[in-house]
């Protein structure tokens, strides 16, 4: 398959310059422009909750007993950076993590993976629907446009499923469960989610390395990577018993959001309107619809569920004769 790799977050990055610190308190890193992009994204997430959280639980053992946690230094580094200097952020991560994880474990459940991939997206976006890199990855899983289309999303200047948590999240599913065929190792294939499966096996074969902490040690991998997959770790870790961290998590919810198959093309600006919702709630319930338009074929948007029958019914009566004109597709 081929490959573009995807670029490494914010909190990967700032963790990567002491990665192999033996240190449990390490010194301040200054913020790279990648942390303050997620910030960014996640404060414009915030801004759009779907629903409150409830109240908080005290821990996810079940992601924790999924997959083996190695007990090495830059673990133990990147715990101790999220406890103090981006203590905040993940936290609010973690907070948003609530209104996706149902969704994310219901997929990884379906193809066999473990329960603590689910919180691989707080180092990669916070949970951002709509967060974009500077390397072009886009998306809750910060997927590359290449590696999207070889997983069935779709990129054109109206639509980005990458910007669509179900779609993508199959998209990341497939493409995690391909890497640790690949492997046969969580920290290689999370590795090589980050830098790429041929990068991963140039660097093992280039040092005559078996495992992910060798290629850190010998640095022979990007300083990206080399923070990505310890911090992946770190996170798993803290949702194993965030009070021991300071932390707190609520209990996974679904969102009050029902899914409707649209045909094309047709705007939400007339569905808003035929269905009496506001316009506003459902862009933002639709990020992928880059212009505000169900694009030609069938495509999936997200409604609020008290609306659900209303849009129903208007899609309806549109299909029957009162169907909105967009033109150009």
């Amino acid at each position: 398959m081929k490959h573009a790799g995807l670029w490494a977050p914010a909190l990967a990055f700032a963790a990567a310059a002491c990665a192999t610190a033996p240190a449990p308190r390490q010194a301040v890193v200054s913020i790279a422009p990648e942390v303050k992009e997620l910030r960014t994204a996640l404060g414009q997430a915030n801004a759009q909750e779907i629903a409150p959280p409830p109240p908080p639980t005290r821990a996810d053992v079940d992601a924790a007993v999924s997959m083996p946690i190695p007990q090495h230094p830059s673990v133990r580094s990147a715990l101790a950076y999220f406890s103090s200097d981006l203590k905040g952020d993940i936290q609010d991560s973690l907070t948003r993590s609530a209104a996706y994880r149902k969704l994310i474990e219901r997929v990884l459940d379906e193809n066999h993976l473990p329960k603590a991939l689910a919180y691989l997206p707080v180092i990669e976006s916070a949970y951002s629907e709509t967060m974009t890199s500077r390397a072009g990855a886009r998306g809750m899983w910060q997927i590359m446009p290449e590696t999207a289309r070889d997983y069935g999303l779709r990129i054109n200047k109206w639509i980005d499923e990458r910007c669509d948590p179900d779609a993508s999240t199959r998209a990341a599913a497939a493409y995690l469960k391909d890497l640790y065929r690949d492997f046969h190792d969580w920290p290689l294939a999370i590795a090589a989610y980050n830098a790429g499966a041929a990068r991963i096996h140039r660097a093992l074969d280039e040092t005559h390395s078996t495992t992910f902490w060798e290629l850190l040690e010998s640095e022979a991998i990007p300083k990206e990577t080399r923070g990505y997959v310890p911090t992946f770790f770190a996170t798993v870790v803290i949702a194993s018993d965030p009070p021991a961290y300071g932390f707190s998590l609520t209990d996974a919810f679904d969102p009050n959001i029902k899914r409707i198959e649209v045909e094309g093309p047709l705007s939400l600006r007339a569905i808003a309107k035929a269905a009496r919702v506001n316009e506003r709630s459902l862009r933002a319930l639709n990020p992928m619809l880059l212009k505000g338009v169900v694009p030609r074929g069938r495509v999936a948007i997200r409604v609020p569920t008290a609306a659900a029958e209303r849009v129903a019914q208007a899609l309806g009566r549109m299909h029957n004769g009162e169907r909105a004109l967009t033109g150009g597709m």
